[in-house]
């Protein structure tokens, strides 16, 4: 009865890997913006940890079966039939930004990571209109071709695909690379899609391009779009403002300094004021006031019989007072 259990529990649990993209049969991943990556990475070596990684960025890394954060979010489980461990790693709404390579482990051992490269494509391409398509100098351009059947051999061009050096990659195959160019075939609903790569643009890749699908000389059909790469524009970074976070701080400080310097300001003015007041004192601490000139008038006989030292019409007199 419990050999019947493990054996039920073993095959449905297959089923639900059957119906994830397994990281073992394919290395690479295409998805069109807004869906969800959505992988089993498993027979992962066991540890106490859930590590999930996108390049050197650490979206989750918990000790939980089951976390989330943003739009990344993780599930462990084991499988009892082969004990394999198992780690279901998932980012929603997907963006073009979300390209790249990512990581999954349950242990701080990067060597016992699963790697796999994730591709969003720009843009999901059929036959039923032109398609332009603009980039910058150094960037990377992938796009998903859509047809209504899955051929045999599938091809990417630079223009039409008669002459062999137009041919870019092509492959019998799940996928191919060749220098900058790489194909990858994958299904999008009902549609058979390949998607096809090209990185490092430089400004002589722009020109026209073409997805081919063939099964036969009878049977075959092909999407075609234009490619317009520019010059890399540089823009100045903006300057920052201090943060939010930061103002009640500034705030602080400058009361702090203003607390500190008005009262040295007034001692200052107010020592100067102590010495401008000493200057009108006499040496014996007696204030000199109601200081002025007199004018003497020379026909005072008074003042006829002094001597010529004391008898200059313009005399200065004071008067002391105690203070």
């Amino acid at each position: 009865m419990m050999a019947g259990r493990i054996l039920f529990c073993c095959f449905i649990l297959s089923l639900q890997v059957g119906n994830n993209r397994s990281i073992e049969e394919i290395g690479r991943y295409y998805w069109l913006p807004g869906e969800d990556l959505d992988i089993t990475c498993y027979n992962l070596s066991p540890g106490p940890r859930r590590i999930f990684c996108q390049g050197e960025n650490v979206l989750l890394n918990t000790t939980s079966n089951k976390a989330a954060r943003g739009r990344s979010s993780i599930k462990y489980s084991e499988r009892v039939c082969d004990k394999s461990y198992n780690l279901t790693v998932r980012v929603s709404n997907l963006t073009l930004s979300d390209s790249g390579l990512y990581r999954c482990g349950l242990t701080d051992s990067p060597s016992t990571f699963i790697k796999f490269k994730a591709f969003v494509a720009e843009d999901l391409l059929d036959g039923s209109k032109d398609h332009h398509l603009h980039k910058e100098a150094g960037s990377s351009l992938t796009v998903a071709c859509s047809f209504n059947f899955s051929g045999k051999t599938k091809y990417f061009c630079r223009g039409e695909c008669e002459e062999g050096e137009n041919i870019l990659v092509y492959t019998d195959g799940v996928r191919a690379q060749s220098s900058r160019y790489s194909i990858g075939h994958g299904k999008h609903k009902s549609s058979a899609v390949f998607y096809v790569t090209i990185k490092n643009l430089t400004t002589s890749d722009s020109g026209r391009y073409r997805c081919l699908s063939y099964l036969s000389s009878r049977k075959n059909s092909y999407v075609d779009f234009n490619v317009s790469v520019s010059d890399a524009v540089f823009t100045p970074a903006a300057p920052q403002l201090p943060s939010s976070h930061y103002v009640p701080v500034v705030v602080g400080v400058t009361l702090a300094a203003m607390m500190v310097l008005i009262p040295a300001v007034l001692l200052v003015s107010c020592r100067r004021r102590s010495v401008r007041d000493s200057r009108r004192r006499g040496d014996d601490g007696i204030k000199m006031e109601n200081v002025g000139y007199k004018n003497v008038s020379s026909q005072d006989s008074t003042y006829q019989n002094l001597s010529p030292a004391t008898t200059d019409q313009n005399q200065i007199y004071s008067t002391p007072t105690q203070p």
